[in-house]
């Protein structure tokens, strides 16, 4: 039964990808630059953190997160525990940024780096806590404003003392379904073509796709070019095919051995500017309605801290990124590499998202390439930070030992979720 319905679905899903994805008219949008190994002898540190769950037997959780550094001759380490009464996505991965950002911090505070090597997405990272501020609904999310607002806030304290330090942060990701560098390539041909609004709008933001009045706007103009221009039909079916990504795009259009000219990125999110929140203000005023449901659902009065004028100072901290894709080997996905645009502002309401020549930063490619050794040790302090600091299920399990005997009458459950880094 097996071989009979995975071979029928495998064969079909070949068939169909033999004539999709015109990927090649991408090539000559593709602004890449060959990779230089460098000799410079930087002091490089790499953070990355784990999660772990373990479920009361009253249904509450008890998140555990944790982080390391790990450096050329030192290890760092933090570990920040809570007990979450009401469920939610979010809060394991707001303490997974707090630790992480909290070992980065100490990092900086006592020993003296070059660089910081931080595993994941600056951008999505920054975006993603934004979001849960002030476009949540949901009554789990609203719950834990105030430990969003938390996390947003040290996440920007590290991004300011590392500018102060004089260390250069870089944002690694090598696992990533970022579709920014194929929309930007597409929205470049398609408004070759045609002038219409949308085209204009796509270049601007990412990502349209996600407001709905676009999309069908989107969906007419591909019924029109279907009938008049099969070319800009074909970019405009690609565009809409949510599976392919910048990772499968640059597979075929980056040659190993060199990176994509950075683009400059900063405050394009097309549901923010679509809202209109675009600017610290707008965002601070949008996150104190939130802050304000939060109160109501933890019956409070007022929180001990200032949180929205944490969240103001967190939003004013975030800056711009360079965002662009390395590839070493021909085996490789291309890594996802993000470092932050000095002296500027995310949220300053002028949305960005095109390449920067001018952006010099051959120096990070070099490094990453000497610290490169084969597709899975992608970075070799990236993978002794990923060793130590994720939590291996023999130790979820002795953690679980010691919480059920803390929790006393309560007790542990049955079953402890399978701990998860990200």
């Amino acid at each position: 039964m097996f071989v009979s319905s995975a071979g029928r679905k495998i064969k079909e899903y070949l068939s169909n990808r033999q004539y999709e994805n015109p990927l090649e008219e991408l090539g000559d949008k593709l602004l890449k630059r060959g990779v230089v190994p460098s000799d410079a002898a930087l002091r490089a540190t790499a953070v990355d953190g784990g999660i772990g769950v373990v479920r009361l037997s009253n249904g509450h959780q008890v998140i555990l997160a944790r982080a390391a550094a790990v450096g050329p001759d030192f290890l760092e380490r933090e570990f920040v525990a809570d007990v979450a009464t009401v469920e939610s996505s979010s809060l394991p991965w707001a303490y997974l940024v707090i630790v992480e950002s909290l070992v980065g911090i100490k990092t900086l505070n006592k020993h003296g780096v070059d660089v910081l090597l931080m595993d994941g997405s600056l951008y999505a990272k920054a975006v993603r806590l934004v979001h849960n501020l002030i476009l949540t609904r949901e009554f789990q999310n609203l719950y834990y404003v105030p430990e969003l607002a938390t996390a947003l806030y040290t996440f920007a304290v590290l991004i300011k003392m590392a500018q102060s330090r004089g260390a250069r942060l870089v944002f690694v990701s090598k696992e990533h379904n970022f579709k920014l560098v194929k929309e930007h390539l597409i929205f470049e041909k398609l408004a070759e073509r045609n002038r219409d609004h949308i085209f204009q709008r796509g270049l601007l933001w990412y990502s349209v796709l996600w407001i709905r009045r676009f999309r069908k706007e989107l969906i007419e103009l591909y019924k029109t070019a279907r009938r008049h221009d099969y070319q800009m039909a074909r970019l405009m079916a690609l565009l809409v095919t949510q599976s392919v990504t910048d990772a499968e795009v640059l597979s075929a259009l980056l040659p190993p051995g060199h990176y994509t000219v950075p683009m400059l990125v900063g405050g394009c999110d097309a549901y923010m500017n679509y809202k209109g929140l675009n600017t610290v203000e707008r965002l601070v005023k949008a996150a104190e309605e939130r802050l304000e449901d939060s109160l109501i659902f933890r019956l409070k009065d007022s929180f001990a801290t200032d949180v929205v004028g944490k969240i103001r100072e967190a939003l004013e901290a975030i800056p711009k990124v360079y965002f662009f894709y390395v590839r070493f080997g021909a085996d490789d996905t291309p890594l996802l590499v993000e470092t932050p645009a000095e002296g500027t502002k995310m949220f300053d309401g002028s949305p960005v998202k095109a390449f920067y020549p001018a952006a010099q930063l051959d120096d990070v490619v070099g490094m990453l390439a000497a610290q490169y050794r084969d597709p899975i040790h992608y970075n070799t302090w990236l993978w002794y930070a990923h060793d130590v600091a994720s939590f291996k299920s023999s130790q979820l399990a002795e953690y679980a030992v010691y919480l059920k005997k803390m929790a006393g009458e309560v007790g542990v459950g049955r079953r402890v979720k399978l701990a998860w880094g990200i």
